[in-house]
């Protein structure tokens, strides 16, 4: 019985002893660099924010945040680099709609579960898009546009910078909530050559981030008619939104968001979720996002795999629901 006692003692001070080690180096995150992966190219919204936030997140925590491009099979190398990270804090994804809401129920194969590989940490913020005409397009606002598109009985085309971007598939949803639409889609290699189609007349309209397409709109290029977004945009303060024009409840926004690999310790994930959310409210910060058209949102982790739940469900019901052939 002694000896069984005492192989108990040994075996709960070791149990102890690993606790207290882990709790340590929970409780002393973070003591090295952490990885922020934006699994798209340099320049553009997404890696602004991220080399923006990375940047207060590096102030508050008293560590390097080190910003690294993973680009690459439609944002799914990065995405996937950080779905197969150790769990400890130090490598971080920021995540979009395209990694976790469209892409892996538009292609035929992607090599993580986006709802289960992951754990949503916070909010980075929204991005909306504008719904744009060429400027010879005879149409000055969202009825106008809805009846000369009616009129062309299937003679119009728009542009987006891919296949399964927001910009394509807020075209298919407003077919599909406004009857008797019909357009033909024309993907292009990125987002300005999109742009660059549209002001050449190549296609007659198109839904563009609102950030990148203001210079555009204010030289005249091209028509704004609508934005994407829940409420107008300061960018934008004349352009109504979709949903006040006819089309109630329609909105179609880009959003960026932090996560960690799956099984990343609560301790950790509430760390970051706090700086994250405190990082929305830093004056230098917002001057940048606020530029860029990215709308602050600050949610718990909780709050924000709601958000990214709803957003699976959303597009995968408009990917089925407009036939949208796998890629």
């Amino acid at each position: 019985m002694n000896l069984i006692r005492n192989i108990l003692r040994v075996c709960l001070a070791g149990v102890f002893i690993l606790s207290s080690a882990q709790i340590s180096a929970q409780s002393a995150y973070p003591n090295k660099a952490i990885k922020l992966i934006v699994p798209f190219g340099p320049a553009g919204v997404t890696d602004l924010t991220g080399r923006t936030f990375g940047k207060y997140i590096s102030e508050s925590l008293k560590e390097p945040v080190i910003v690294e491009n993973k680009a690459g099979a439609g944002a799914t190398i990065g995405a996937n680099f950080v779905a197969k990270a150790a769990p400890d804090g130090y490598t971080m994804l920021l995540g979009t709609n395209v990694t976790h809401a469209i892409n892996p129920q538009l292609m035929s194969a992607v090599p993580y579960d986006p709802l289960k590989d992951f754990i949503p940490v916070a909010m980075f913020g929204l991005n909306g898009n504008v719904l744009l005409v060429n400027a010879s397009i005879p149409v000055n606002n969202f009825a106008e546009f809805i009846q000369y598109i009616k009129s062309k009985k299937g003679d119009v085309n728009y542009a987006s910078g891919s296949i399964g971007s927001s910009a394509h598939l807020a075209a298919e949803l407003l077919k599909q909530d406004v009857k008797g639409l019909n357009y033909m889609h024309v993907p292009y290699g990125g987002p300005s050559e999109a742009m660059a189609g549209l002001i050449g007349g190549h296609v007659d309209f198109m839904f563009a981030n609102i950030g990148g397409a203001v210079t555009q709109i204010n030289a005249g290029k091209v028509k704004a008619i609508a934005v994407t977004t829940s409420q107008r945009v300061p960018q934008l303060p004349n352009v109504p939104t979709i949903a006040e024009s006819g089309v109630p409840g329609f909105e179609v926004v880009g959003w960026l968001a932090a996560f960690v690999p799956r099984d990343t310790p609560a301790a950790i994930v509430s760390k970051l979720n706090a700086v994250i959310n405190q990082a929305q409210n830093n004056p230098g910060l917002r001057q940048t996002l606020d530029a860029a058209a990215v709308i602050p949102v600050i949610y718990t982790p909780e709050q924000t795999a709601k958000f990214v739940q709803d957003e699976y469900d959303k597009w995968g019901r408009v990917i089925r629901d407009c036939n949208i052939p796998k890629i």
